[in-house]
Formats: structure tokens, sequence, C-alpha cells
């Protein structure tokens, strides 16, 4: 599983190396599958996905009627913004530049491990969600424990 987070650079021509960690993951739990879905995210960074784990989301996706417009525009936005990038021999990935822009990435990001996917995000944005979660751990708590956590 994805776990950790990972301060990484961006080059100049948007390639983005991805943690060994991770890279042990992708290899040991999927193969020689060298593609990795990227896709925006509504918390305003982008989340990646393994070819495997991209099937089993956009499996859940279809399954949402899609006669609600809610559901109709979070489709567009899921699957309209999702790109396949492949994993270089570097272990790197060329993220696009609409992209990066969403995210506001610049040099600096940070890899956040999530179990079956990780997002990437912007620095500066990343220390902002950092403080916001610092702010608000009570509440997510109580939320979480909901779910029985």
């Amino acid at each position: 599983m994805f776990l950790s987070r990972y301060h990484h650079t961006i080059d100049a021509k948007g390639r983005l190396s991805i943690p060994g960690k991770y890279r042990d993951v992708l290899a040991q739990r999927y193969g020689d599958s060298d593609i990795l879905v990227v896709t925006k995210d509504p918390d305003l960074c982008l989340v990646v996905h393994p070819m495997e784990e991209w099937k089993r989301l956009a499996e859940k996706i279809k399954a949402i009627p899609g006669t609600v417009q809610a559901v109709k525009d979070y489709k567009r936005f899921i699957h309209g913004e999702a790109v396949d990038c492949t994993l270089d021999k570097q272990g790197r990935i060329l993220i696009p530049p609409e992209l990066r822009e969403f995210a506001r990435l610049g040099r600096d990001a940070m890899l956040v491990g999530l179990d079956d996917h990780f997002e990437v995000w912007g620095l500066e944005r990343w220390q902002i969600k950092t403080e916001q979660m610092t702010r608000e751990i009570g509440q997510i708590a109580g939320a979480v424990a909901g779910f029985g956590v």
C-alpha cells in the first residue's frame, strides 16, 4: 500500500520522480504495469492511480446514475481530465502542463500515500492543507469515528 509522504521535485520538462517505496508497491502489487492514471481532485491536488485501481474506481463511477447534473459533472471532472502517464526507466512520470497548472505544481511537490493511490500536491497548498487538518483534527477524528475507525 502507498504510505507516508515524500517531498520531490519536478524538472523543467514536467517530470516527477516517483519515490522508490511507491515503485516497490507498484511492482509487488501490480506487476509489470507501468501505467499510472493521473487526474484532478476537488481538493486542488492531483490523484494518481495504478491502472488496476483506476479500473475499479471507473466501474464504481459508471454504476452511478448519470441523470443527475452533479453526477454528470463529477464524471466529466474525473474522467475528462484523466491522463495515462507511463513510468519511464528512471521512475518518473510526465505530468501534462494543464494538470501541473491546476494543482499549482512548481518545482516542489509533496506526494502523499493513501493506501491504493497517492496524491500530488504543490508544496504551498500541502502546507495550507496540513495546517487546516491540524486545526480540525478533533472534528476529523469525530467524523471518522462514525465509520467505526
